[in-house]
């Protein structure tokens, strides 16, 4: 399994699959000229080179097509699995901001944005909201009390815009 992910990794670049496309479309000209008459064929000085090369002209293309088929195949899936992720994601932050513990850390972290606040490392809804990418540490290293572990941390953009949101809803009414 992991074999065919890395081959698939290594023609899903850009470059490889242009030179896929590059030996495709060479092989597919190269088995057109098959069709040509047996004057032009003489003229081009093709006759031999497709006698001897024929089967590999033709292999070469099975396999570059059955690649490029495989390839787009590959990246409809994991557009679909980036879809249910980001769908996944959107609700788990949906029913992070309707919990009241997690709205008030994000408050907190509001109220004192764009500067960062100490809040417990180990807080299970601090590490909710900071899985679900609602804040983030504000540096990798910190200096903590090992007794009681306090983390700066700051809110991400995108709950910055749902708190503000949120904000006019509530001015509003």
């Amino acid at each position: 399994m992991k074999t065919t992910e890395k081959v698939l990794d290594i023609l899903g670049k850009p470059i490889n699959f242009d030179i896929l496309l590059a030996s495709l479309l060479t092989s597919l000209v190269l088995l057109m000229t098959n069709f040509l008459s047996e004057k032009y064929l003489v003229k081009f000085h093709l006759e031999k080179f497709l006698n001897n090369y024929n089967p590999y002209i033709l292999l070469v293309f099975f396999v570059s097509l059955f690649l490029i088929v495989i390839h787009f195949g590959s990246k409809k899936r994991k557009e679909k699995n980036d879809r249910a992720f980001d769908d996944f994601l959107k609700k788990q932050q949906d029913e992070l901001f309707e919990d009241e513990d997690a709205l008030n850390i994000l408050a907190q972290l509001y109220r004192y944005h764009p500067r960062a606040v100490k809040l417990p490392m180990y807080n299970q809804k601090v590490l909710l909201l900071e899985q679900y990418q609602l804040i983030t540490k504000a540096t990798s290293q910190a200096v903590v009390n090992m007794s009681d572990p306090e983390f700066p941390y700051i809110l991400q953009p995108e709950a910055e815009r749902r708190i503000k949101k949120e904000l006019i809803a509530e001015e509003s009414k």
